[in-house]
């Protein structure tokens, strides 16, 4: 019985195979930001989430994307290789199997001809939605094991640590419409010093996302739970807990609440826990004309007792695929003064970012980063409330890169940090040149030089790469990196030498393994670091 099953679903699948025609279908790409690449097509479009596109410029294929998110009219999708950078304007194509069109018999006359021939194609468009709406547990992600490796003439700072780290996306699961998120690494320390963090164990459990959601961005009602953090609230960090959202045309508000993540073990600290309210508005036809702005109120508390309180104002504008405005600040409501705690509405953290294509040839982008520390009452911490860097208070930023003819760009950045205290004035001013595909000899170079005049330090930095790429499978880097600075207090100075070769292969769509080694030849002391991986996407 079993065995007439199976020959009944296999004859089943060939004729619905045999029923399908493989289609090119052609787009193009509208945006580019850092890793993730927009599309100007959706659902309209027959795109679905982990279909895999294929970027061309001019007729050469010079890249692969595999599509993360959809909407109606746009997609967006992670950059999975490329052999050059991908840009606004290149072709995105996309082979996909659609339902083929019945024949129309003889005895129609040509005016009913065309009728049913727009008819049936629309039906097949029809069944083509159906199905990619009914497609259960899509899922991404990658599975690796890893290596880290330091050797080091100080032995204390030696290191081998070999890993495993998982990456997965399911989503519609179970055809439910939910989405299930994890992130996470296990690791075991060989090295000597192993216990250094307070632990006796070599074993090492970190858990970054751990998440279910609903995935329907236009339903009335999301919810999440789990290890997670939240689009509305950034000011939140990561916590353990949970999410609910109501939405009402544009508008959607909610609330969230749970508990602060440990950095080193899995298990959830009920002592110190978060919370917030927010209140968001969209407007906008597309992912590519649209405002976003969120307006929050957030606590943290220790055993019942108030941690931090503070409003979170975030916003957004996409103005089409040539500008676009990111801004975010916190404000505290509460400070020490002369050892007591008071009322206050003080500016904590800021960040302005502009992005500006107004050519294809040429992108700009200026910001500014400023940030206080904050302190916490009862925990009794102070941390600037910025990963950028914490010496910076207040950074102005901006730099431009121009793509010239021939795969040739030259880009130039600047940033400039305002003084604290008795520190100085610091800034960075640098320039890189790139070209690729070399007199057609696939191999490409980049040129950078920075002069840095730091808080304690003035330096200069002039790095060399070369890369090229081996049948879209090897890929091949080279970096020569030269610093030279001088620490202020010291009035010495110090070079710095680091060589560095990077490789990845990819074995089959799915199987890929990188490995990077890097040499560094100092005043003070010599090492070798190695990283190496090996793993499987899907």
């Amino acid at each position: 019985m079993n065995r007439f099953l199976v020959l009944i679903l296999l004859a089943a699948n060939t004729l619905f195979l045999l029923s399908q025609e493989k289609k090119e279908l052609r787009y193009s790409v509208s945006y580019v930001a850092a890793s993730v690449v927009y599309i100007n097509s959706g659902r309209e479009g027959n795109i679905a989430v982990g279909d895999t596109v294929k970027i061309f410029r001019e007729k050469s294929q010079i890249g692969t994307v595999i599509v993360t998110a959809v909407s109606k009219k746009s997609s967006s999708a992670q950059i999975l290789s490329q052999i050059v950078s991908i840009s606004m304007g290149d072709a995105a194509v996309l082979e996909k199997e659609t339902p083929a069109e019945q024949p129309v018999t003889s005895s129609v006359i040509k005016s009913d001809q065309d009728t049913i021939r727009s008819s049936s194609a629309a039906r097949s468009s029809d069944k083509i939605n159906v199905n990619i709406s009914s497609n259960e547990n899509i899922v991404t992600g990658r599975a690796s094991v890893q290596y880290i490796g330091t050797l080091a003439e100080d032995s204390r700072l030696n290191l081998s640590q070999p890993s495993g780290a998982l990456r997965l996306n399911i989503q519609n699961l179970y055809n439910t419409g939910l989405v299930f998120s994890m992130y996470g690494r296990t690791s075991y320390d060989l090295s000597d010093i192993y216990s250094r963090y307070g632990k006796a164990s070599r074993i090492r459990n970190r858990l970054y996302d751990f998440s279910l959601m609903t995935g329907d961005p236009e339903a009335a009602f999301g919810a999440g739970v789990g290890r997670m953090s939240s689009e509305y609230v950034g000011g939140m960090g990561t916590f353990d807990g949970g999410q609910f959202v109501y939405r009402y045309n544009n508008f959607a508000a909610g609330f969230l609440a749970g508990a602060r993540v440990q950095d080193r073990w899995i298990g959830v600290d009920g002592e110190e826990t978060k919370g917030a309210f927010f209140i968001n508005a969209k407007i906008g036809p597309d992912i590519l004309h649209q405002y976003s702005g969120t307006f929050a109120y957030g606590r943290q508390m220790v055993k019942g007792n108030l941690d931090r309180e503070f409003l979170y104002l975030q916003n957004f504008f996409m103005m089409g695929s040539e500008l676009s405005v990111y801004e975010s600040s916190e404000f505290e409501l509460n400070d020490i003064n002369n050892g007591v705690k008071q009322k206050t509405f003080k500016l904590s953290n800021t960040f302005l970012s502009v992005n500006y294509y107004p050519v294809e040839w040429l992108s700009t982008n200026v910001g500014y980063d400023g940030s206080r520390s904050i302190y916490l009452f009862e925990t009794m911490k102070s941390f600037s409330d910025t990963l950028l860097d914490k010496n910076i208070m207040n950074g102005y930023r901006a730099g431009a890169t121009f793509r010239l003819p021939y795969f040739m760009s030259f880009s130039g950045n600047i940033s400039y940090r305002t003084k604290k205290g008795d520190a100085r004035d610091a800034y960075t001013v640098s320039g890189s040149y790139r070209i690729s595909d070399i007199l057609g000899s696939e191999v490409g170079t980049d040129i950078r030089y920075a002069d840095i005049v730091g808080v304690y330090s003035n330096g200069k930095n002039f790095t060399v790469d070369l890369d090229r790429t081996f049948f879209y499978k090897l890929s091949v880097a080279l970096r020569y990196d030269y610093y030279n600075y001088t620490i202020l207090s010291l009035k010495q100075t110090y070079t710095t030498h680091t060589a560095t070769i990077n490789s990845s292969y990819r074995f089959t769509r799915s199987l890929y393994s990188s490995l990077a080694v890097d040499g560094i030849l100092d005043n003070t002391m010599n090492s070798l670091r190695v990283y190496a991986e090996i793993g499987i996407r899907f």
